[in-house]
């Protein structure tokens, strides 16, 4: 049964990319599942497998050359899946491999249950397993971006905002992403953040958006009901893009001074914004180049013996006065 996954257009997080639909198992999970048994002995990594789904994003392009690069010069190789999207791909794909001369894999599980058991098939048959933007029982490491604290310092900056800008009594929308481990962290960060800078301020809607559809739909919706919103706050940057829309389509002004949106993994549409000095004015962000060469350091550090080779990215908010906001943009490809 072939599954349509759908997309978040992450620049994420991208990058994390990231975020395609909740979908349940596959057919792969009733070859089994489980803590994976102790590894056979395993060496060096010379070969590695970079498994990441999102191939339509406008990112992808970039982050294989980062990959590409990465390997180059770290002397190892490097060879790519191609799921195209769809969650029974990319479990095909890494089940044809589990033969191969890979040393190590780095897969971005978009559903971890349907993987779990490739992934324990990997690791006994003496090869790394390395889990990109998650965790997984079977794995070896993982590669994460302060998926809490991301979501944390968003909230904490929209409430200080608004505290600043409109008061206490200032009205807030959270668009929220809870099918996922990393969308369950950053949601509870960002009501952590907002709770905690900004106790009274009164969160009068918090709904499931991903993209850009999502986050227009929603917030049109929620803004029929409460007209007045000045803050809204998103787990995932692209559907802060569609909330953006959708205060405009509203009648809000662009530069309208007591609005706040705010999202996590911008994308290139909302960093222009930010930096038009719109009401888009926080996201939090990392360098993308630092986060995908880590898909080629973490294998090579595992086969060196390092057993704590995880990694889990700082991120930092970013706003219109950064001095790096320019870099961020031309990143993204603008």
């Amino acid at each position: 049964m072939k599954r349509r996954l759908r997309l978040t257009a992450m620049a994420s997080v991208v990058i994390a990319g990231l975020a395609l639909s909740a979908c349940s198992t596959t057919a792969a999970d009733d070859a089994g599942s489980g803590p994976s048994a102790a590894p056979s002995d395993r060496g060096p990594v010379t070969k590695i497998l970079f498994d990441y789904p999102f191939t339509a994003l406008p990112v992808y392009g970039a982050i294989v050359n980062i990959v590409e690069q990465r390997a180059a010069e770290k002397g190892v190789e490097v060879t790519f899946t191609n799921d195209e999207m769809d969650l029974q791909k990319q479990v095909s794909q890494l089940t044809s491999n589990l033969t191969s001369d890979v040393d190590a894999v780095v897969s971005f599980p978009v559903d971890p249950a349907s993987l779990e058991s490739v992934a324990q098939q990997y690791r006994d048959g003496g090869k790394y397993w390395v889990t990109y933007g998650g965790d997984m029982t079977n794995q070896d490491a993982t590669l994460q971006f302060s998926f809490y604290q991301s979501g944390y310092d968003l909230g904490k900056d929209a409430a200080e905002w608004a505290l600043k800008n409109v008061g206490p009594d200032a009205k807030v929308i959270v668009l929220s992403e809870t099918e996922r481990q990393i969308g369950q962290e950053r949601t509870q960060g960002l009501l952590d953040g907002l709770k905690e800078a900004g106790p009274d301020l009164q969160i009068v809607g918090q709904q499931q958006a991903v993209t850009p559809d999502d986050g227009l739909s929603v917030t049109t919706t929620l803004l029929a009901q409460n007209p007045d919103v000045n803050v809204v706050v998103s787990a995932v940057g692209d559907a802060a893009q569609g909330a953006y829309q959708a205060l405009v389509a509203s009648g809000r002004a662009e530069n309208d001074a007591k609005t706040y949106v705010g999202g996590l993994d911008p994308n290139l549409f909302l960093l222009q914004k930010m930096k038009d000095g719109n009401f888009f004015r926080a996201a939090t962000y990392f360098s993308l180049k630092d986060l995908v060469d880590n898909v080629i350091d973490i294998p090579i550090a595992l086969g060196e013996g390092k057993t704590d080779a995880s990694v889990d990215l700082p991120v930092t908010v970013v706003t219109v006065d950064d001095p790096d906001l320019s870099s961020y943009i031309t990143e993204l490809g603008g």
